[in-house]
C-alpha cells in the first residue's frame, strides 16, 4: 500500500509541475436531486450541494433526445444559473412539459445525471342523447400521439369501448359511442404510459352520465366505488358571442427573436360579455392553420372579465388566473393575415376574429 501511495503522490506532483489540473475529488463534485415525477405540466424544484458561493450551471435535455444543453432562461434570454449558499446548498425551479433529464456543472465539474418523469393527467367531458355518448379527452401535458382508452364500468369491471390517439398538435381525442342503452352509465378515460418521453400512465375518475332512453346492449351498471362527477364542461346555455376575442396582439412588438419573452408578447384576449360566470373547460382557441389551444381543466371566466392566452411557455397558476400559456416554441399568429376561432368543448362556434395583410399595426380589436 505504501508504494501505491508514493506513486500517486509522484503522479500528482508531476501534474502540478506541468500545470495540469488535479482530478476532481468527491468534495469538488456538485450534487443534484429532484422529485422522481410530477403530475402534469408545471414546475419542479431541483436542489443539491456545491462549494459555498460557487456558480451552479443547469443543463437539461428532453428525455426522448438525451442531448444535454445549457438550460435556457426564457425570461431573460440567457441561461439558468444560481449561486450556492454560504452553507453550500442551492435550488432552482424549472418548468417541465414532458419527461426531462438534468445535471449541473460547477467550475467545470459535472454532477450525476437524473431523470424526472411526468404523470399524464387526462381530462374528459361527456354529452349524451338517446343512447349515444360523445366523448372528448384532453391530455396534460398536451402531447400528441398518446394512446387513449375510453372505458365503461359494469359491476366493478372496466371494458374498452373506444380507443385512439391524441391529435397533433392539439393533443385531444374524441369518440362517439353508439348503442349505450339507457339510464345512468359510468365512463373513464385512461392514457397509456409513453416510455419514450418518460410519461406515466394516467386516468380520470369515473364519470356518471344519463345516456337517455335509447336502446341497445350498452350495459354499464354502477362499478365498485364510483366517483360521479358533473360532465358538463361549461355553462349549458352558452351561445355565440357570449365570449369574444376583444383584442389580439398577433405581431409580437419588436424584432421576432423567437425568445420565450417574444412569444409571450403574442397573445389573444378573451372577454366574457355576459352577466354570468362561464366555465371554459374543454374550449379551444385555433388559428386558420389548425394550431389549437385547449383549456384542459376548469377555467371560470367571471361576468364581464377578460383573460389572455399567450403563445409561449409559462405557469398557468390558479384555475381563474388571468394569464394562460400555449407553451409553443414558435409563433402562432400570421402577421400577414389569419383567423382566430373560439369553440366550446362540443365544437360549437362562439366567436371568430379575422385580419388581413393590410392591418399593419400588429394589433386587432376584432
Amino acid at each position: 500500500m505504501r508504494a501505491r501511495k508514493t506513486a500517486l503522490f509522484v503522479a500528482l506532483g508531476c501534474a502540478a509541475a506541468l500545470g495540469l489540473a488535479a482530478p476532481a475529488s468527491a468534495a469538488d463534485t456538485p450534487t443534484i436531486s429532484a422529485p422522481a415525477s410530477r403530475q402534469g405540466y408545471g414546475t419542479i424544484t431541483l436542489s443539491g450541494t456545491a462549494a459555498a458561493g460557487a456558480t451552479v450551471e443547469l443543463y437539461e435535455s428532453a428525455y426522448v433526445f438525451n442531448d444535454f444543453y445549457p438550460s435556457p432562461d426564457y425570461a431573460t434570454g440567457g441561461y439558468v444559473t444560481t449561486k450556492a449558499s454560504g452553507s453550500g446548498t442551492w435550488s432552482i425551479n424549472r418548468l417541465l412539459d414532458s419527461g426531462f433529464r438534468f445535471y449541473v456543472k460547477v467550475n467545470g465539474v459535472e454532477s450525476r445525471r437524473i431523470s424526472v418523469a411526468m404523470g399524464i393527467v387526462p381530462s374528459m367531458t361527456l354529452t349524451a342523447d338517446n343512447g349515444t355518448v360523445n366523448v372528448n379527452v384532453s391530455a396534460d401535458p398536451a402531447q400528441p400521439h398518446l394512446r387513449v382508452h375510453i372505458q365503461r364500468g359494469a359491476n366493478g369491471d372496466w371494458t374498452d369501448v373506444a380507443s385512439g390517439y391524441t391529435s397533433d398538435p392539439a393533443a385531444i381525442y374524441g369518440a362517439t359511442l353508439t348503442g349505450q342503452g339507457s339510464g345512468t352509465k359510468y365512463y373513464r378515460a385512461v392514457i397509456d404510459a409513453d416510455t419514450e418521453n418518460n410519461l406515466l400512465k394516467g386516468q380520470t375518475e369515473s364519470v356518471a352520465i344519463n345516456v337517455g332512453s335509447g336502446t341497445g346492449s350498452g350495459g354499464g351498471d354502477n362499478p365498485s366505488t364510483p366517483a360521479p362527477t358533473t360532465p358538463a364542461p361549461s355553462t349549458p346555455s352558452v351561445k355565440a358571442g357570449d365570449v369574444q376575442f376583444s383584442k389580439i396582439q398577433y405581431n409580437s412588438p419588436g424584432t421576432d427573436t423567437g425568445s420565450n419573452t417574444s412569444l409571450n408578447n403574442e397573445w389573444v384576449r378573451l372577454t366574457n360579455r355576459t352577466e354570468a360566470t362561464i366555465n371554459l373547460k374543454g374550449w379551444t382557441v385555433r388559428d386558420a392553420a389548425g394550431h389549437t389551444y385547449t383549456f384542459g381543466g376548469d377555467y371560470r371566466l367571471g361576468a364581464g372579465k377578460y383573460m389572455y392566452v399567450h403563445t409561449g411557455k409559462g405557469t398557468n397558476g390558479k384555475p381563474d388566473a388571468k394569464h394562460r400559456y400555449w407553451n409553443r416554441t414558435g409563433y402562432i399568429w400570421n402577421n400577414g393575415g389569419d383567423t382566430a376561432y373560439l369553440r366550446t368543448a362540443s365544437g360549437k362556434s362562439i366567436d371568430s376574429c379575422k385580419w388581413g395583410s393590410g392591418s399593419g399595426s400588429g394589433v386587432t380589436y376584432c
